[in-house]
């Protein structure tokens, strides 16, 4: 049970969910039209960004014993690691900016700086599943961005929940967090993004 919970934490990692958002931006919206070589570019940038930079980042602090492990299992050693994930997110929305991407793409980064922002501080006195923290925000950004097009993608939702039970699961097996540290991730990601959303209006009143 142990190997399975430790492959679905590999899977649903949370540096991996925002390729992974991207990743259905690019394949059920209208960014779909996009050339294929634009899409690989795009989906290379956010990988390079929000994963393979701060991946690197941990791996070495963990070698050169400035963390724990690579789980982040110490709450006060999450500290570096969250400001560098909203370091790397500001980064690919930077990144995505240039590109010319459309406002509801970048407002769903804004989402996600903002649920890190708030672990950041929860953390101080409380830890977070970032797992389901990760899980939520995707499943925020759906729901904004098909509230945004009038679309109704019920079968995303379902998939999203699924990896998101999974994923919660996989830390109460591991003995990462409990319940409600697990509840609380999920619904501070989702609130936060799905908000973001409502920026758009903001933009396209100033615009």
């Amino acid at each position: 049970m142990k190997l399975f919970a430790n492959i679905i934490s590999i899977l649903f990692h949370p540096l991996l969910m925002v390729t992974y958002g991207m990743l259905i931006a690019l394949s059920f919206t209208y960014l779909s039209i996009y050339p294929l070589t634009l899409k690989l570019h795009l989906l290379g940038g956010v990988f390079l960004c929000t994963v393979v930079a701060p991946g690197t980042i941990i791996l070495l602090m963990v070698k050169n014993g400035m963390l724990d492990d690579m789980e982040l299992t110490n709450r006060r050693g999450r500290m570096t690691p969250y400001l560098l994930f909203i370091a790397s997110n500001m980064a690919c929305l930077f990144y995505l900016l240039n590109m010319r991407l459309p406002f509801w793409i970048l407002s769903m980064f804004m989402g996600i700086c903002l649920a890190l922002f708030v672990a950041l501080c929860i953390n101080f006195v409380w830890k977070i599943s970032i797992h389901t923290l990760a899980t939520g925000g995707l499943f925020g950004a759906v729901a904004g961005i098909a509230r945004e097009q009038t679309a109704n993608p019920y079968w995303l939702f379902i998939a999203i929940l699924i990896a998101a039970g999974l994923a919660g699961t996989s830390r109460i097996i591991l003995n990462k967090h409990t319940h409600m540290q697990v509840y609380a991730g999920f619904l501070l990601g989702f609130a936060c993004t799905f908000a973001a959303s409502f920026t758009n209006f903001i933009y396209l009143l100033i615009k």
